[in-house]
């Protein structure tokens, strides 16, 4: 599925914001002074859809205004960062984005949605480590060597559930699949939710997904993790090794999620918002509801945050390049 096609078939993401646009607040002044919108662009059940409800109850205590979570996604979650970016510059819609969209933005080129020209990064909302999960009723592997030995003798029989085309749960698999010369076929969801189910479920044998959404079903025991990625243990999963230890360098970053605005937001409004968001993230509820899902809170706002979402889009576009993966959004005979 292309970006294009799939953005072309989505009814107009620009034509819900034009019915609001005349009533929108304007000038400068204090936020919010209104309920506010935070578009996720995956469903429930996900890590960006998680991190977004841990926003919910602190900001409504801090600002004594709503945030409501509006669910946009499709297009490994380029629709509805489409649908925030159309937004009036007002700070009434916000999006929570990630790491998913610089990748996006590596795979579309020029064509469809660029994260660094059509949103305003604010600030950086957690770094968060992905996990290699199996199911153990599925796959005997016990051990990330023994997952590489297993998929090795057995090609094409596991499959892999992704979050959809394009989706960072898809493209780090298919890096791994890449460096590490392992074949399997790829089932792909609409969404992280939906996947992680279906992997519960028993209808595929293995995923890759944000610690956050998975570690209530690793602690049960219902899901089995064998790699972290990035370069240190997770505190959360103190006996998972990390893909650097094991030199599986395939799956050496970890994703990461902020809050952006539409571009043309005014500085002194971006202003406010981040002044709201650096008390939130200062907040020891909110601290710990975040610890409690294996992460803590990022930490960078304003130009800093946008600095790093600039480089990771850049980056993500050279390894991309490098490792030939440009055209992974067209199905081939190894997709289920």
């Amino acid at each position: 599925m292309q970006w294009t096609a799939a953005l072309a078939a989505w009814p107009s993401v620009r034509e819900p914001w034009a019915q609001t646009a005349a009533v929108a607040r304007k000038g400068p002044g204090a936020w919010p002074t209104d309920p506010v919108t935070l578009v996720v662009p995956f469903p429930a059940g996900g890590t960006t859809a998680l991190l977004a409800k841990q926003l919910v109850k602190p900001f409504q205590q801090h600002t004594q205004q709503s945030l409501r979570l509006q669910y946009q996604s499709g297009a490994a979650g380029v629709q509805g960062a489409a649908y925030a970016a159309s937004a009036p510059p007002d700070g009434k819609h916000l999006l929570m984005g990630g790491s998913n969209l610089a990748v996006a933005r590596a795979l579309a080129g020029d064509e469809d949605f660029d994260l660094v020209e059509d949103l305003r990064p604010l600030a950086l909302v957690a770094r968060v480590p992905l996990v290699l999960l199996v199911n153990p009723g599925r796959m005997r592997s016990r051990t990330a060597m023994e997952w590489l030995s297993d998929l090795g003798r057995k090609p094409m029989y596991y499959r892999m559930a992704s979050a959809g085309q394009g989706s960072s749960s898809h493209v780090y698999a298919e890096i791994l699949r890449q460096q590490e010369a392992l074949r399997f076929k790829f089932v792909h969801f609409r969404g992280a939710g939906p996947a992680l189910q279906d992997l519960l479920a028993g209808s595929v044998d293995m995923m890759i997904d944000g610690v956050v959404s998975c570690l209530p079903h690793v602690r049960s025991g219902r899901l089995k993790a064998l790699m972290v990625s990035g370069n240190e243990r997770v505190a959360s999963l103190p006996d998972v090794p990390c893909a650097t230890e094991l030199g599986v360098h395939a799956m050496d970053r970890v994703a990461w999620y902020g809050l952006f605005a539409p571009k043309q937001l005014p500085d002194n409004r971006a202003a406010a918002i981040v002044d709201v968001l650096r008390h939130l993230g200062a907040d020891p509820q909110l601290k710990s509801s975040l610890a409690d899902l294996g992460i803590g809170w990022g930490g960078l706002y304003g130009e800093d945050f946008e600095s790093m979402v600039k480089e990771q889009t850049l980056e993500w576009a050279q390894r991309m390049k490098a490792l030939g993966l440009q055209n992974i959004l067209q199905k081939n005979p190894e997709e289920g």
